[in-house]
């Protein structure tokens, strides 16, 4: 398929206009138990409920990733129980198990919407070869067309993450993280990952 010049200079500049709108993740407490306010943790295993395993492997990768930054140990679920597992209490707590882990944190999708919000701009180039050489710039006919300008993907999405204390096996804290930004996929992932970790080092739950 022939893209105009136009065309590519008008994405261009939506790629660099999406990347330039992300704003921080909103988070709030759920819940916080005050028998463990004290409590910090050095071994993390990381659990994500998402239907689609790609983007769930990426969610948890990402995690470790910011935890491991943080100065504590930690592990994706997916790549301790190898794969695309089912998660379940039993498959969890072997998991858990297997790696003597001393906290379990939890992330499941609540919510998500994806919008799409498009304007047409200034007039664009059509082109039609006339026959001759493809390459040849001057067999083209061009005409006039409305291209899209300014395409927006506004994506909102909200988030619960709890953490356990898998000694005890209980929940003592926990948190809803949510984003609206002209963006989806790894960059909006990564973005709610860091607010998750770092709502953990906030709270003193990770142990250095």
């Amino acid at each position: 398929m022939h893209t105009s010049p136009v065309r590519a200079i008008l994405l261009i500049s939506m790629i660099a206009l999406l990347a330039g709108c992300a704003t921080a993740p909103r988070v709030t407490s759920t819940y916080s138990d005050d028998a463990y306010t004290d409590a910090s943790f050095s071994n993390f295993l990381v659990v994500v409920v998402a239907g689609d395993y790609n983007s769930r492997a990426q969610f948890e990768r990402t995690v470790v990733s910011g935890l491991r930054t943080e100065g504590a140990s930690a592990d994706a679920y997916y790549s301790v129980v190898g794969g695309n597992k089912p998660i379940n209490s039993e498959a969890v707590l072997a998991a858990v198990r297997s790696g003597n882990f001393d906290a379990l944190l939890v992330t499941r999708v609540i919510d998500r919407q994806l919008d799409v919000d498009v304007a047409s701009g200034a007039a664009g180039g059509k082109s039609t070869n006339i026959g001759g050489n493809p390459l040849d710039f001057f067999r083209y006919e061009y005409e006039e067309l409305n291209e899209p300008e300014n395409v927006s993907f506004n994506a909102t999405v909200v988030l619960r993450t709890e953490l356990f204390v898998t000694k005890d096996e209980k929940m003592i804290w926990g948190i809803e993280s949510s984003s609206t930004d002209e963006v989806y996929g790894g960059l909006l992932i990564e973005k709610i990952a860091a607010a998750i970790v770092g709502q953990l080092r906030q709270d003193g739950f990770i142990d250095h």
